[in-house]
């Protein structure tokens, strides 16, 4: 957007600048400075000639090419404004992706770390306790996803 905006007023100031010019004044103070501007501060002021350069009408675009540049311009803009967008979009989804594992992560950490008699539900339904070694093994892949995914 802010592309756009300076795009927009280089177009305007390039247009009207032609529509500013005015007449120059030069005079000579009590001190013998010379000093130039739009406004004489006496009579005795003169006005400075300012030769324009000449319309070069074989130098300027069509209206057409300028507009097809200008519409390609503000493709450009867009589709740049959707990519920010679909970048933006990605990372706050990685983001809140790294979070959920985080915490998960945690949470397993924390239930290995309490220790006492842990078990898993094996196919049949049955309940399967943990060894100490099978606990400890476990606290370790534990901790190293927690390492992963909660650093940044």
């Amino acid at each position: 957007m802010k592309k756009l905006t300076v795009v927009i007023t280089l177009c305007l100031l390039c247009a009207t600048t032609g529509a500013f010019a005015g007449k120059v004044y030069k005079w000579t103070d009590s001190e013998g400075n010379i000093h130039y501007g739009e406004r004489p501060p006496s009579t005795q002021a003169k006005e400075v000639d300012i030769h324009k350069a000449p319309p070069s009408s074989h130098n300027a675009p069509p209206a057409e090419s300028s507009l097809q540049e200008t519409t390609k311009l503000l493709e450009t803009l867009r589709k740049e404004r959707q990519q920010k967008a679909e970048k933006k979009a990605t990372a706050e989804k990685e983001r809140k992706a790294r979070e959920a594992n985080c915490s998960y992560s945690k949470r397993r950490l924390a239930g290995y770390r309490i220790g006492g008699r842990i078990y898993e539900i094996d196919d049949q339904g049955e309940r399967s306790y943990l060894s100490d070694s099978d606990i400890q093994q476990r606290l370790e892949t534990a901790q190293k996803e927690v390492d992963k995914w909660c650093t940044e």
